[in-house]
């Protein structure tokens, strides 16, 4: 499967009217770096069989965005092990459970997605390669549940927009 990690867009800063985290959400900014994101995944060619968001607003709203420049008409779900916290090993659970689908979007925060992404190319001769999750930077790594096996494919820095690839 090829699972493509993503952390949330810019969000607006606690104050008073977002006083908790959990309902920061994302500013004018990350909605349309977001798109520019997303425009570049679709110019790659990239199209999700599912899409999976952390329930916290940010995420979700970000997930929003790629699914309409990408044209993913499906629900988007939503799952706690992406909240934030959740550890690896419930991460790949989740991948298992939705390891008949071929290409799958994660949308999750940091430090997560750092870890993550490590944890399932953890065998991978570029395992020490150093991911900077910027907000809204994309990740793809080609994962087989059954195996536990992780090859990195390629990692879009949203800052600068550099592609690394393997």
């Amino acid at each position: 499967m090829n699972v493509y990690i993503v952390r949330h867009g810019l969000t607006a800063e606690l104050d008073a009217e977002v006083a908790d985290d959990g309902y920061r959400y994302l500013s004018i900014h990350g909605r349309n770096h977001c798109r520019i994101v997303a425009q570049k995944l679709k110019d790659m060619k990239v199209k999700p069989d599912i899409i999976i968001s952390s329930p916290l607003v940010r995420a979700v709203q970000t997930a929003e965005v790629f699914a309409a420049v990408l044209k993913y008409d499906d629900e988007i779900k939503t799952a706690i092990e992406l909240i934030g916290g959740s550890s690896f090993t419930r991460f790949q659970q989740l991948l298992k459970r939705h390891s008949h689908y071929s290409n799958v979007g994660i949308f999750g925060h940091a430090p997560d997605v750092n870890n993550f992404t490590i944890g399932l190319i953890k065998d991978n001769p570029v395992k020490d390669l150093q991911f900077n999750f910027k907000n809204s930077s994309v990740c793809n790594i080609s994962y087989e549940p059954s195996t536990e096996k992780g090859v990195f494919k390629w990692f879009l820095n949203s800052e600068n927009m550099k592609l690394t690839e393997e």
